[in-house]
């Protein structure tokens, strides 16, 4: 009962930060454009993505229960894997990945660190993904909507295999007052089957030196990790 309580409230947290077909989606860092809020507009400062060696070795990744695998880098620590139900919780990282629902007593000292949640769910009958997923549906490439705690911004459409939806960025509105955080999440469904995919990418222990703007450092990161999203979201199959 308690882990089922912990996994309803880890998919709540996402919605606000977020056959075997070969995955054919393509991730893009956050548009240069002109984001056009609820509130306001913004022009985001330009980052460019730190190369990555693509053809670095990878770790391979296989649930046969819910016929889901993927690669990951090799260099990456060992995966932390949750299963409740009908739903899979997968995440790997450049840190220690703990298991699902504990914290260590004490912080990593490694800085800058970066994490990926995969979480999948067959038959999914929870609506708690379905007002992020409209907003997106109404949205262009690069239009952001600015509320009182968050900032959402659509990157692309894409698919996943015979799943449909969406990346997009979730991050601290300019308003909000509580930690830090900047999440590249991608949301695909299925709507025959309901079936309901997530993958979500986050900096953690970020490193902030005096006069940095909090909001680029996050951002930063997330783009020297971009190719690794990429690269794990490409190779990523799934049976029905």
């Amino acid at each position: 009962m308690k882990k089922t309580l912990i996994l309803s409230l880890f998919m709540m947290v996402l919605i606000i930060n977020a056959c075997t077909p070969r995955a054919t989606a393509t991730s893009a860092p956050l548009p240069s454009l002109t984001l056009t809020t609820g509130m306001e507009t913004q022009t985001p400062i330009p980052v460019t993505p730190t190369e990555v060696n693509p053809s670095a070795a990878k770790k391979l990744y296989a649930n046969d229960l819910f016929g889901l695998s993927f690669q990951y880098p090799s260099s990456w620590y060992d995966l932390s894997e949750f299963v409740s139900d009908r739903s899979l919780r997968v995440e790997v990282g450049s840190d220690v990945v703990y298991p699902y629902g504990e914290r260590p007593e004490q912080g990593s000292s490694i800085k800058n660190s970066y994490s990926i949640v995969i979480q999948y769910t067959k038959n999914n009958q929870n609506p708690y993904w379905k007002d992020t997923y409209q907003t997106l549906l109404n949205f262009r490439d690069g239009e952001s909507l600015s509320g009182a705690g968050s900032l959402l911004i659509r990157v692309s459409q894409l698919n996943i295999g015979r799943l449909q939806g969406f990346e997009y960025i979730t991050t601290l509105s300019e308003t909000a007052q509580t930690d830090y955080f900047y999440t590249r999440s991608i949301m695909v469904f299925d709507e025959q089957t309901n079936d309901l995919l997530t993958i979500m990418g986050q900096p953690h222990n970020v490193e902030l030196n005096n006069g940095e703007e909090w909001r680029e450092v996050y951002r930063t990161i997330d783009e020297a990790n971009l190719t690794f999203f990429q690269k794990l979201v490409e190779s990523m199959t799934f049976e029905q």
